[in-house]
């Protein structure tokens, strides 16, 4: 018979053996991802803060990476330094919102907009380029510098902390309004019918639909606000139906009446007081909103090129926008991180070996009014795309895939799927969808025909786009907790191959058939 003792004893060497052959197993579990292309994970950065109302995402180590046979030259774009470069841009955007601005991000014309332009111009120098910054002047702009609302009722005060103004709403009064609160659903005609509306705040629903801008395809902006002002609303408040309060800023709408956005917290807030209302006391909105056009402010647009082996050779193009609304991981702190990474990659190359230019063109404005920096690119059309054999649109480059989990938005360890398009010969194609394919990017099956940045040029020269961005986008839960490394890795390496490929070919086998090259 064995003593305790001894049992003890063999209990212990027994737990030891099996901590051992675990050790072991995953050594070679390692030693065979390695070797079967699987990168090594090291410690990535992290965004030191995150708001409160984003999902709880994956770290970095938990995506898988990896780099096919035959591509390990572009191991040299690193996603973990990609990943630095996000996080450096969010901290902009935050020091702007810590030194009070309630509207806030890398807004263009303010500080952290001229911070920006400065910081990647010196990330582009770093990185092995020729810089240079065009300042501009800017129309007036519009600037909502605060904003307070509050629903109340007998017994019953509540601040609506979410609240929002969408892009050029009209503003309040300076003593604000003191109006009656309605809710119309999703503000379709038939939410209309019979409801009296004039001189009261409309609350509407709006639920994101899947695929790129997806509140551009909710009720709220497909007529749903301009129903509410052709009605005589007072002002309109959208609810953003994504689980939480989150903060969202929309814009492209005509709002002609104050409009604001609320979390989804907030809006049920509004509907409870709502069904709980006494007759003859119904709820009311309490709302002020200071907004102001401002004068003589400047922008920049700051272009860093890697010469090519001879002068006056043909270029690729590559356009990220600048500017974001809140921290903007995605939108586009994401796709300014891919085309300083990819200087970096072709200034590393022997310029003797170097057959075409690259330049990287970091616009401002793409989200305000104006369209500043697609305007930009039309108006030097003529500059930018002279002797271009390729143009590239580095926008939203990385996202983890975000859904609906019961009463939760959910986070996946996937990188969410790619809108895209390719203008330009089959092979063209080809070339994209294969380097797409080789490095792990998912995409929708058909090209969506949205073009981001550079849509009013793309069809001048061939061109590639490709854009993620799903509920959170223009979101204050858009940070860099949320942009795989291993994502923006990818996205480099498919558009670092894509250049490769085509720097082989002459551009008549680049642009569509029928066309003659530029």
């Amino acid at each position: 018979m064995v003593s305790l003792p001894d049992q003890r004893v063999r209990a212990r060497v027994y737990i030891m053996r099996i901590a051992i052959k675990r050790s072991t197993l995953c050594a070679l579990v390692l030693t065979c991802l390695v070797q079967s292309g699987v990168e090594p994970r090291p410690a990535a950065a992290q965004s030191p803060e995150s708001s409160s109302s984003a999902p709880a995402f994956p770290s970095d180590e938990s995506y898988l990476r990896l780099l096919s046979p035959g591509h390990e030259a572009y191991r040299a774009l690193d996603g973990d330094r990609m990943k630095q470069l996000v996080v450096e841009q969010t901290a902009i955007a935050r020091r702007y919102r810590d030194a009070g601005h309630q509207y806030w991000g890398r807004i263009i014309g303010t500080d952290a907009d001229h911070e920006t332009a400065t910081w990647m111009a010196e990330q582009l120098r770093h990185a092995g380029a020729e810089v240079r910054l065009d300042e501009l002047d800017l129309p007036p702009q519009w600037v909502p510098r605060s904003w307070e609302a509050s629903v109340s009722r007998p017994g019953e005060g509540v601040t609506l902390a979410s609240a929002m103004p969408t892009y050029a709403s009209a503003g309040t009064p300076s003593d604000g309004i003191d109006v009656e609160l309605i809710d119309v659903g999703l503000g379709m005609e038939t939410d209309f019918r019979g409801r009296q509306v004039r001189g009261k705040a409309v609350v509407i629903h709006a639920i994101p639909r899947p695929g790129i801008i997806s509140l551009m395809r909710s009720a709220a902006v497909r007529g749903a606000i301009e129903r509410s002002g052709d009605n005589g609303a007072a002002a309109i408040l959208i609810v953003i139906e994504l689980p939480g309060n989150i903060q969202t800023l929309i814009y492209r709408v005509n709002a002609t009446v104050p409009t604001l956005t609320l979390g989804s917290d907030d809006g049920a807030t509004l509907q409870r007081m709502l069904s709980e209302a006494d007759a003859g006391q119904p709820p009311r909105l309490r709302l002020r909103l200071d907004v102001q056009e401002v004068e003589g402010l400047t922008t920049s647009v700051v272009s860093g090129v890697v010469p090519a082996a001879t002068e006056g050779a043909e270029r690729v193009v590559i356009v990220a926008h600048r500017d974001a609304f809140f921290e903007g991981a995605s939108d586009n702190a994401s796709g300014v991180a891919t085309a300083i990474e990819l200087a970096r990659y072709f200034a590393q190359v022997p310029r003797d070996q170097r057959r075409r230019a690259v330049e990287i063109i970091g616009t401002p404005g793409h989200h305000n009014r104006a369209g500043t920096g697609p305007a930009w690119l039309v108006e030097h059309q003529d500059t930018v795309l002279r002797k271009a054999a390729l143009l590239l649109n580095a926008e939203h480059s990385a996202h983890a895939l975000v859904d609906h989990w019961g009463a939760a938005l959910q986070a996946t360890n996937s990188l969410g799927p790619f809108d895209w398009s390719v203008n330009g010969s089959p092979k063209l194609l080809e070339i994209a969808n294969r380097s797409f394919d080789e490095f792990g990017i998912p995409r929708w099956a058909q090209m969506n025909g949205l073009r981001g940045e550079v849509g009013l040029i793309e069809d001048l020269v061939p061109s590639i786009n490709l854009m993620h961005a799903g509920v959170l986008l223009h979101s204050n839960a858009e940070t860099a907790d949320a942009i795989p490394a291993s994502g923006l890795a990818a996205t480099a390496r498919a558009y670092a191959k894509i250049i490769d490929e085509t720097n082989r070919l002459d551009v008549s086998a680049l642009v569509p058939m029928g066309t003659d090259p530029r």
